[in-house]
């Protein structure tokens, strides 16, 4: 007879295979339709808050693997704390300002900056940033990302715009912002000035060239015809020079060279030079000091103009002659040792990099042209000493990858000197996790030099300055600003273009130097870490759902030198505190192979390609898999390695799902009595406690590896497979069938919350699955987190389990041994023989009843012995047709001759 009809098998309409890539989008549509999100709010509207504060991604192009990475991790976070029971909104940002979008829009146009009026140019800018901040949210948002995606805060925002403003306001009032004539990084292919953060360094191969200064005046102290020889890599500054600084403490000396003549260098690199030169040294003057030198005259190699020797700290004896060019006009150490001395600012290029009109030699060059032909000059002229090809570090454009140049011009700053101890105070309170980001902050603050505001672009937001007509003074007023920022506020910043300066003036201003009407406005915009910085202060205090300062902001690695250091010098600027609790950083994302992703190296990976293959839930649950605090690697294979996790997890819930289709929740047990249940639900427990730790100290890979181990090793390979004989073969109110079902409705239950974070698609259809009250939320992402089931798991329950999970490896491994010499084909066939260590307790009946259970066996004999060990054959007894256990009790019953006493109780009852 068939018995298969009256086994109670799993039964449910929950598909085994995900088609995540199919289904996601739909449940998007129900979020969107059942208000999930503004539904959440509602519910914990009066909650203490928790505030993640979003890093604005750049609206200028589609999403990569690295912005996927970050805006997970963001949502996760998020998600978590929503089910920690927390109000959470989350507010996501666009950065819109700035050289990319506008070199976007020029090529869009086919035309360049001077081809094109400014505000032509801002509004296709604004045009080309709205069309990726629609791009980009739905990109975002096809992550599975949650939040108030109708309402994110924009940085081109006129109310933003005005905040910002109010910012620099405060920064005015309180004397840290100035207006000078400094070297700054500039970027001859975007003219503009560039700050530090704007900065990236790469190999560069550089013209290495020592020149011979011919010394004009020795002061009675060089011999004759001694010529001061220096070292320099940017031979296009050799028209800017000015002078030739020294150490003061260094000694110095004349070599007398057979090639070269008498050459003046430190004595500390003689040894290096005479190699590098292959000079054939005939006599050697000195040594002076540096101090001793100071004043002596030398003359340009040709332009023939005096070059006076000064004194510098900055000099050293590692690289070079000891002697250092000194161009004022293109280096702030040469600016600063320039300004003590009175020395001329030399400045000679234009905003595109090329020599102004009038510069000898190399007028109308652009820089880098300049360098062979400085070069041929100084070789026709004679004092070409050696010049090599050098391959260094130099410092790039991290826009668009140009090598920049040092060049004086003038500039509006925040002074960081009187904000350095202040903004290193600020960051003792802050967590930095990794716990060396609060020392490499410090340490950035530490070597930071004043932050060069300006920028001579056009999309941006303009720095409200004001300049007079008469006395060419510029005005720089707080309550200006503040005047100027109420009218941004309500216009837009495109109003600074379209109206003249008196539209921003209060009636009758006049200037306060000389009292003159007529000015006009500064047209340089802000720098866009000055935009995104100041939203500590245009989102955090300015949005009502949000608090300042942020519990927690989360960035790649880079930001110390970028977002989290201008959001720090804001507050720092204006409420002398961090606007953050926590700062968390991630790595950057790395192929199969260990390189950064480039679309140059043709190695990047689209996360829409992953999305579409395999579903955002595998690139969540790769995300959560990563210890991203380091970088991180992804590829197909890890991906295809992921997707079978996934599979185990989603089979799980399957499982689950199946043997729920008869649950009543009013047959609950008052207590629970198996002990295997109990052990079940204990490991649960355990499992969701260390989840939360996982989840709060945001190591995402720690429940993952919990969750993975969990649903192989205790429920799939344990606990799943064993209860299958209780689920099928028992009647449906026998009191261990409904305890054991109550204990997986429990095991669901918790693990589709505690994943919900993560999985957020597939927890979410596992829950429409779930037995629930008719009016349980509509969305898993609407509960809680769950309570545990205080069954009062005790040490004496513990240490039996151990012992007894301890005994059934020995046991497993017996098995193996008949499986493979082929005596048994499944473990009910098996007869067990147990020896147990006399240093244990003895197994009682209930133990040995309950351990061939877990082992899935006919029978186990135990004794105590010496030590543990286990003997396995194959049983006698026959088999039951209906559960397939191997018992002596089968064919008792004539009627049922093939059945087991237990199954023939069963199906009696049943019929």
């Amino acid at each position: 007879m068939d018995y298969r009809s009256t086994l109670r098998l799993p039964k449910t309409a929950f598909p085994m295979k995900a088609n995540l890539p199919g289904q996601e989008p739909q449940w998007l549509e129900k979020w969107a339709k059942d208000n999930v999100y503004q539904l959440q709010r509602q519910e914990r509207a009066h909650e203490r808050k928790f505030v993640l504060h979003d890093g604005p991604p750049y609206a200028n192009g589609d999403i990569h693997t690295g912005t996927a990475l970050n805006k997970i991790l963001k949502d996760m976070i998020n998600r978590y704390w929503s089910l920690a029971g927390f109000d959470v909104a989350y507010v996501p940002g666009w950065d819109t300002h700035g050289l990319p979008i506008e070199m976007r829009a020029l090529k869009k146009l086919g035309v360049s900056q001077h081809q094109i009026d400014s505000l032509a140019l801002r509004k296709e800018c604004a045009e080309v940033a709205r069309h990726y901040i629609h791009v980009m949210t739905e990109e975002f948002q096809r992550l599975g990302v949650m939040g108030d995606w109708e309402h994110p805060y924009i940085t081109m925002s006129p109310e933003y715009e005005g905040a910002e403003l109010e910012i620099f306001a405060s920064m005015v009032e309180k004397g840290l912002i100035y207006r000078d004539l400094r070297p700054v990084y500039w970027c001859p292919h975007c003219e503009t000035a560039l700050a530090e953060g704007e900065i990236e360094y790469h190999n560069h191969k550089s013209d290495a060239i020592y020149v011979a200064f011919p010394v004009k005046d020795g002061k009675g102290i060089l011999p004759d015809n001694t010529r001061a020889v220096i070292w320099t890599t940017t031979p296009w500054t050799i028209p800017a020079n000015v002078a030739i600084s020294l150490h003061p403490d260094l000694l110095y000396v004349v070599l007398e060279t057979e090639q070269d003549g008498r050459v003046l260098v430190a004595q500390d690199l003689t040894d290096r030079l005479i190699a590098l030169m292959d000079w054939n040294v005939l006599g050697k003057y000195g040594p002076w000091s540096g101090r001793e030198l100071e004043g002596i005259v030398t003359q340009h190699p040709y332009l023939h103009h005096d070059v006076p020797l000064i004194l510098g700290e900055h000099v050293t004896s590692e690289s070079g002659t000891g002697l250092v060019h000194t161009a004022p006009g293109h280096g702030m150490e040469d600016f600063e040792v320039g300004k003590a001395y009175q020395l001329p600012i030399v400045q000679p290029l234009n905003d595109q990099g090329r020599f102004v009109e009038g510069t000898p030699l190399v007028e109308g060059l652009f820089y880098q042209d300049a360098n062979a032909v400085v070069i041929d000059r100084l070789r026709e002229e004679g004092h070409l000493v050696k010049h090599e090809p050098l391959n260094h570090q130099y410092a790039y454009c991290w826009r668009c990858k140009n090598p920049v140049i040092f060049r004086a011009t003038k500039q509006w700053f925040l002074s960081i000197d009187r904000l350095r101890d202040s903004l290193k105070e600020a960051t003792y309170p802050v967590k930095w996790d990794p716990d060396w980001g609060g020392e490499r902050m410090r340490q950035m603050v530490e070597n930071r030099q004043d932050w060069c505001l300006s920028r001579q672009r056009v999309w941006g937001v303009p720095i409200p300055a004001f300049y007079c007509e008469e006395c060419h003074s510029a005005i720089l007023e707080p309550s200006l600003i503040r005047h100027v920022a109420r009218i941004i506020a309500q216009e837009g910043s495109d109003a600074w273009w379209e109206h003249p300066a008196q539209y921003f003036l209060p009636e009758d201003y006049q200037c306060p130097y000389c009292g003159s009407h007529e000015l006009t406005q500064e047209h340089d915009v802000f720098d866009v870490w000055m935009d995104s910085g100041s939203s500590q202060a245009a989102v955090l205090a300015g949005h009502a759902n949000l608090t300042w300062p942020a519990d927690v902001v989360l960035e790649g690695n880079d930001q110390y030198r970028g977002w989290f250091n201008s959001l720090l010098t804001t507050a720092v600027a204006a409420k002398d505190e961090a606007p953050y609790r926590m700062v968390l950083t991630h790595g950057m994302v790395l192929d199969k192979s260990g390189q950064e992703m480039h679309k140059s190296l043709g190695n990047t990976i689209d996360p829409l390609d992953i999305v579409n293959q395999y579903g955002a839930d595998i690139l969540r649950l790769w995300v959560a898999s990563s210890e991203y605090r380091n970088d991180v690697r992804i590829s197909d294979e890890i991906l295809r390695q992921l997707s079978e996790s996934y599979r185990k997890i989603r089979n799980t819930f399957r499982f689950l799902l199946g043997n729920l289709a008869d649950y009543e929740p009013t047959t609950a047990p008052r207590t629970l009595e198996d002990p295997l249940n109990r052990w079940m639900v204990h490991v649960i427990n355990e499992w969701m406690g260390e989840a939360r730790v996982a989840y709060e100290s945001y190591t995402f890979h720690q429940v993952v590896h919990g969750l993975v181990r969990l649903v192989t090793t205790e429920l799939s390979s344990f606990y799943l497979d064993v209860i299958k004989d209780r689920l099928y073969t028992l009647a449906v109110d026998n009191p261990l069938r409904q305890e054991t079902v109550h204990v997986l409705k429990y095991i669901a239950d918790v693990l589709v919350r505690v994943i919900s974070p993560i999985l957020v698609f597939t927890s979410d259809e596992v829950y429409q699955y779930l037995p629930k009250e008719p009016d349980a939320p509509v969305s898993v992402h609407l509960l809680r987190w769950p309570e545990p089931w205080a069954i009062g798991y005790g040490s004496d329950e513990k240490a039996r389990m151990s012992r007894l999970l301890a005994y059934r490896e020995i046991i497993l491994k017996a098995l193996e041994g008949l499986r493979a010499n082929k005596t048994i084909g499944n473990s009910l066939e098996a007869m067990v023989h147990l020896t147990v260590p006399a240093t244990d307790p003895a197994l009682t009946d209930d133990d040995q009843r309950l351990l061939t259970e877990m082992v899935m066996v006919a029978h186990i004999d135990a004794v105590q012995g010496s030590e543990l060990a286990c003997h396995a054959e194959r049983t006698s007894w026959p088999r039951c047709e209906r559960c397939w256990r191997y018992t002596p009790d089968v064919g008792h019953h004539a009627d049922y001759p093939d059945l087991c006493e237990r199954c023939y109780d069963v199906l009696k009852e049943s019929l």
